[in-house]
């Protein structure tokens, strides 16, 4: 042994690594890897000796020496320029022998896969790492999803793309080895910290007790924006200017934290897969479209209607099926047949986005001309579809048809040309609305100032303003000199109210208190659920205004307030993560008991518990006084309500419902609630909120109950306890509480876990149910706009003709201004 030790301690370093003695190869890592680190150039030949060795280095049979390999490894990668050259090698062995091994020799696996990350072979990292997931091994597959968490955690979703990661994701948050499923949750949070709820459109198969896992963790995440915090060799640049600014402090505004928050979210669009839908669309669909039968033209663009509804297409020749739709918008005699060619130029438009450019100039055209229809269903589909339309294409490209519009005889163009302008300039940056767009859009604009019709000369003021708004006043002074000053007052009036979302000229807000401004309506036609491309409602009850940076989402609207991040601004909170944060230790019953009897008398606590329904109603009186004469900050509320639920909430005497619910209402409104006992008034208040006299007390108090919680959470495990209960009045009042509450609050619910629950009251025998989900359909479309629509296209015929109804019937409504909220804390506690 040691003839042979003293022989291959002779040979040279490159040889000592592929020695069949696993001490030999033990002592020439540990040399390579000082070697590798003395080299002072990249360039160095001693690299290039080492190129097909590496890949040796990490697969070595003996777990010490195979340690040691990788610190050689490390060394290589991290100094020599040839580096990149292995990577395709090195990760594949990494992944079948280091990832399954000891901690230590796994911890040095994922750092060198950082490290090819680092010299920019991160395509080669993350597609093997994702053939890693397929392997047999569970240990593999969760230590590949924890590279892919780390690698997303420090360099960023732009550096680690999200598309195949969130692709991937589905099956491993259901894997059957709960390691796995717990690094997928972890690699969820990491996704959402990047690019938001965007990439939730991907996990819509996903169980929902699993999406309902996700979200509250997802809730939890601090809400700074994630910032990358290790960098490729060729953004050091980048690194000290990041560097640079934590220097400095947190001395950015909030705009800053909106921008970078806006910079770091994915559009859902770019996770989606194309599809193609060229060659199913029916072979006799022009010949079709030429029949002197409505009903066979109908038929067949229902049928394209229902493939242009796939929210992204695959690249082709659409032209003569453009040209079709233009033909039918333009010069059918059946409106309804103009209603639905628009909804297929809508669906065509979002789907294909710029690349339906080559046709939006002649949709444009006929839609504005077609915009002298006066029905409302018709100009709402034009409406959405003139929108969607625009996304791809440019204010210059389409003015020549919309100034014509705007010289037309019919005012009902030339105000929807108007209000088709405001909508275009909300969704511009000044760059999309250069001199040579301005000035003649003014002209006419100004001109249409003194028109005879009221409509188009407040649609004129509104679309000035609103081109106020975003190119700045002073460029646009001069083309509006000969304005008196009343219209101008109209103008400027305009502007102000003006919610751009292009990125216009920011003015500053007059009031601090903006924070507490009601959440504005999200929604819209489709074309609004596109990242950043929400519509705007004009006075003819066009589309609806949004919020900037605004994507398709089942989460609610955030109100301005929420977005603000900042030093002394506390109070700021977003409109779903209206989070309760009095927390206290459930008391067992004795010791409820103990408390109560402190608190009240023991005849009043004697008669709650009596067979006699009078003398429960006296005993309730007696209660009722001694809670209302307690200081409300210093109300006992998990006693009281855990009193009166001492023995459920099933009451057979109405009187005696109404008095405990009606306390419920007021200990709620008035105290401090924890989850615990928010859960306990939940339970009853679901119980009977079906009930007919006790209902409407009942619903009271589950709406004051979400003034001291959120209706988030409020609605949520309601409509949960209801749709477990076999109970359809519950379940059916359940939902036309929530409709209720909706409008009284504003859209402050996490709309995607009531998908499910809508989905089984349309199932329901019960008409109650179905027409109550229904409802409450129409008013979320109310807020997010008709593609709504999407999540309930698996219904059957007849269902989704009642949807489609409910949504057509709100699509010209405007939601109401909120008149309820979160209860302020000041309220509670400091009286």
């Amino acid at each position: 042994m040691a003839d042979d030790e003293s022989e291959w301690r002779k040979l040279p370093t490159e040889d000592k690594c592929v020695h069949k003695a696993w001490k030999a190869r033990l002592a020439g890592y540990e040399d390579a890897t000082k070697l590798f680190g003395m080299q002072k150039s990249e360039k160095s030949p001693e690299f290039s000796k080492y190129l097909g060795l590496v890949k040796k280095f990490v697969t070595d049979n003996n777990a010490i020496a195979q340690e040691k390999g990788l610190d050689a490894v490390l060394a290589f990668v991290e100094n020599a320029a040839d580096a990149k050259k292995t990577a395709g090698e090195v990760i594949p062995g990494i992944v079948n022998k280091c990832l399954n091994a000891r901690p230590k020799t796994k911890e040095k696996g994922m750092e060198i896969c950082m490290m090819y990350i680092e010299i920019e072979r991160q395509d080669i990292v993350q597609e093997e790492i994702m053939k890693g997931l397929s392997n047999k091994q569970p240990k593999v597959v969760a230590a590949c999803i924890q590279v892919l968490a780390e690698g997303l955690r420090c360099f960023g979703n732009k550096v680690m793309p999200a598309k195949p990661v969130v692709k991937a994701l589905p099956p491993l948050l259901e894997h059957k080895d709960k390691t796995v499923r717990e690094e997928a949750k972890q690699l969820s949070l990491e996704l959402y910290r990047w690019i938001g709820p965007a990439f939730t459109t991907a996990l819509q198969g996903v169980k929902p007790v699993v999406m309902k896992e996700l979200e509250e963790e997802w809730e939890k995440l601090p809400k700074k924006p994630a910032r990358q915090t290790r960098f490729l060799r060729s953004q050091q640049d980048l690194k000290a200017k990041m560097e640079a600014e934590e220097e400095a402090g947190e001395e950015e505004d909030d705009e800053g934290e909106e921008d970078h928050q806006a910079a770091a979210d994915i559009d859902p669009y770019d996770l989606l897969d194309p599809v193609e839908i060229l060659s199913k669309v029916p072979k006799d669909f022009q010949e079709s479209m030429e029949s002197k039968k409505w009903q066979i033209r109908k038929e067949a663009l229902d049928a394209l209607l229902k493939l242009c509804q796939n929210p992204k297409l695959e690249a082709g020749d659409y032209g003569d099926i453009v040209r079709i739709l233009i033909k039918t918008v333009g010069k059918d005699t059946n409106v309804m047949l103009v209603a639905v060619a628009g909804n297929c130029m809508t669906g065509l438009s979002n789907g294909l986005r710029k690349k339906f450019s080559p046709y939006a100039v002649q949709c444009v055209k006929v839609i504005l001309e077609k915009f002298k229809e006066k029905k409302v269903n018709v100009v709402t589909s034009l409406r959405e579809a003139i929108d969607a339309v625009f996304l791809t294409t440019t204010l210059q490209a389409i003015s020549e048809d919309y100034l014509a519009a705007l010289d037309s005889k019919n005012p009902s163009i030339k105000a929807e040309t108007a209000l088709f302008l405001t909508r275009c300039l909300k969704r511009s940056t000044p760059a999309m609305v250069p001199k040579a767009v301005l000035k003649p859009m003014c002209a006419s604009l100004v001109t249409r100032t003194a028109d005879t019709a009221p409509d188009v000369r407040e649609a004129a003021f509104e679309a000035i303003g609103t081109a106020m708004r975003v190119v700045g006043e002073k460029p646009i002074a001069p083309f509006l000199a000969d304005l008196d000053q009343i219209k101008m007052g109209k103008i400027k009036d305009y502007s102000e109210k003006a919610d751009i979302i292009g990125g216009g000229k920011k003015t500053k807000p007059k009031e601090p208190a903006a924070a507490k401004e009601p959440p504005k309506k999200s929604g819209g036609p489709p074309s609004a659920w596109r990242k950043g491309d929400a519509g705007s409602k004009g006075a003819s009850g066009g589309p609806s205004k949004a919020s900037a940076s605004q994507r398709p989402s089942t989460a609610p609207a955030k109100s301005k307030g929420a977005a603000a991040k900042g030093k002394g601004k506390k109070g700021a909170t977003s409109s779903v993560s209206d989070k309760l944060d009095f927390q206290e230790s459930m008391l067992s019953d004795e010791e409820v008991a103990e408390k109560a009897s402190e608190l009240f008398s023991a005849e009043a606590l004697q008669q709650l518990d009596s067979v006699n329904w009078k003398e429960r109603l006296a005993g309730m009186e007696s209660f009722t006084q001694a809670v209302k004469s307690m200081e409300p900050k210093t109300m006992p509320c998990q006693v009281i309500i855990k009193t009166l639920a001492k023995k459920g909430w099933k009451e057979n005497n109405f009187q005696v419902l109404i008095a405990k619910f009606q306390l419920v209402a007021y200990v709620t409104g008035n105290g401090k609630i924890s989850l615990g006992v928010a859960k306990i008034c939940l339970t009853g208040l679901i119980e009977k909120v079906g009930d007919t006299k006790g209902g409407p007390v009942a619903k009271e108090a589950l709406t004051a109950l979400a003034e001291t919680t959120s209706l988030d959470y409020v609605s949520q495990e309601g409509v949960e306890m209801a749709f477990k209960q076999k109970n359809p009045k519950n379940q059916a009042e359940t939902l036309n509480w929530l409709s209720q509450a909706i409008k009284e609050f504003g859209l402050k619910v996490s709309v995607k876990p009531f998908i499910q629950h809508l989905k089984t009251a349309l199932a329901a025998t019960n008409p109650a149910i179905r027409t109550a989900g229904i409802n409450l359909i129409g008013v979320l479309s109310m807020y997010m706009g008709a593609q709504l629509r999407v999540f309930f296209e698996d219904e059957k015929p007849a269902l989704l003709q009642q949807i489609d109804a409910e949504i057509e019937k709100m699509s010209g409504e405007k939601p109401p201004a909120p008149i309820r909220g979160l209860r302020k804390k000041s309220e509670g506690e400091e009286g």
